[in-house]
């Protein structure tokens, strides 16, 4: 199972998807109050001035599909000896991921315009377009093995 290169890239799915959920992807800084708002798994965060954070906008649709994600990753991975199936699975990842951005996406533009606020992004936000990158490998490296499997069926 470790062999493989797409094992290896669907790992690397894992782990920048929970590394993007659990780092906070976005700030907003709203000047009229000199309020701070940070984006992050649990949502968006209003920071008092204690530092401590009091939820305003729940993002439980991102939570779920990220859920959703990891679940699908760990069953491809763990699904080596059936290719067709794990492609199927991958390719329905890649469409929760593509998913995931977009809910995400959403999430932050409209708490920018409901906090009438500033945004400014950090560098999580781009780490499930990464994933997306990695998914995309494992599943050429699936189509590979297939292909590989295929050509030395057709020498016996």
């Amino acid at each position: 199972m470790w062999q493989r290169i797409q094992t290896v890239y669907f790992v690397l799915v894992i782990i920048l998807m929970i590394a993007g959920v659990l780092l906070s992807n976005a700030e907003f800084l709203n000047t009229a109050t000199n309020t701070s708002y940070l984006l992050d798994s649990r949502g968006v965060l209003e920071l008092n001035e204690q530092g401590e954070a009091v939820k305003t906008i729940a993002t439980n649709p991102c939570t779920f599909v990220f859920g959703f994600i990891l679940f699908l990753t760990t069953f491809t991975i763990f699904n080596y000896k059936n290719r067709k199936k794990q492609m199927r699975f991958a390719t329905i990842n890649l469409f929760c991921i593509i998913i995931y951005i977009v809910a995400l996406a959403v999430f932050i533009f409209y708490a920018k315009n409901k906090l009438e606020s500033d945004i400014s992004f950090n560098y999580p936000v781009i780490f499930s377009v990464i994933a997306l990158i990695f998914n995309y490998l494992g599943m050429r490296g699936i189509a590979k093995d297939e292909k590989l499997v295929r050509s030395l069926d057709r020498l016996r």
